[in-house]
């Protein structure tokens, strides 16, 4: 999606710019400032970066337009927090650095690229973070992307729809496990959570209230077993509580026993 924000509405002047390199417009804007003072060469550096910077924008090289593209999931009011304060300023002197490191402190936000282009442009390309999970923690759950890092701001009841990742180490772990799981989509279907057990494997929660136990080594291989008996006999259909996977060339199921209590004694 490509927006354009406009700030303000100064009109830039008729003539073209020329292009030149920003080294070299700021050597003529320097030539230019000592002509004019008598080649004194006393100012200070930050004096100097100033006049050339009131000098650019009287040229017409000032900040007027900010286009904005890869805007899905960041909010509008968050960037142009971002972008504001550089509104008017000289199109040279825009800390490109700055922008793109608070940028990156936007929740979405995974990259940013930011550049200029004279006279009086400013484009920034948003590289959003692509949701893959929800990770249970503590304080609720948290929306992950693919490397699992959570994404602050996010509104997790839109993406209530994606699979429950719990366990220590589980958020890094969690894009590799659910790319062998949809390799399967009509066991996947039915997937509403995982959980990474002692760091090592994983347990499959089915909506039906179905447990797998993923073995250790080749979780791959087992999946695929499953998804051909499930063809043949539907198993995970049963009143099972547990399927256990874990053993090579073995399925042992648990049945789904009801707890009954002690009863009374009459």
């Amino acid at each position: 999606m490509r927006r354009i924000i406009s700030f303000w509405t100064r009109k830039t002047t008729d003539k073209p710019a020329a292009r030149v390199s920003l080294k070299n417009y700021f050597a003529f804007l320097t030539f230019t400032l000592l002509s004019a003072s008598g080649g004194a060469v006393y100012l200070k550096a930050d004096q100097i970066n100033n006049e050339l910077a009131l000098f650019s924008i009287s040229k017409g090289f000032a900040l007027q337009m900010i286009e904005v593209s890869g805007h899905n999931h960041t909010e509008s009011a968050a960037i142009r927090s971002v972008l504001a304060k550089w509104r008017e300023q000289s199109i040279f002197s825009i800390n490109l650095t700055e922008i793109r490191r608070e940028l990156l402190n936007l929740g979405w936000v995974k990259d940013a690229v930011v550049s200029r282009h004279l006279p009086n442009k400013l484009t920034v390309k948003l590289i959003e973070r692509h949701p893959v999970a929800l990770l249970q923690t503590p304080a609720g759950h948290q929306l992950i992307d693919e490397a699992g890092v959570m994404i602050s701001g996010a509104n997790v009841s839109a993406f209530s729809h994606l699979v429950v990742v719990s366990g220590k180490g589980a958020a890094k772990r969690a894009k590799v496990l659910l790319g062998i799981l949809e390799s399967e989509p009509e066991i996947f279907a039915d997937v509403w959570a995982v959980q990474l057990i002692a760091e090592r494997r994983w347990d499959v929660h089915m909506r039906s209230g179905l447990t797998i136990k993923l073995p250790e080594e080749d979780p791959v291989l087992a999946w695929s077993r499953l998804a051909i008996l499930e063809q043949d006999t539907a198993i995970t259909e049963r009143d099972l509580a547990a399927i256990d996977l874990r053993v090579p060339g073995q399925l042992v199921v648990e049945p789904n026993i009801p707890i009954r209590g002690n009863g009374s004694k009459t």
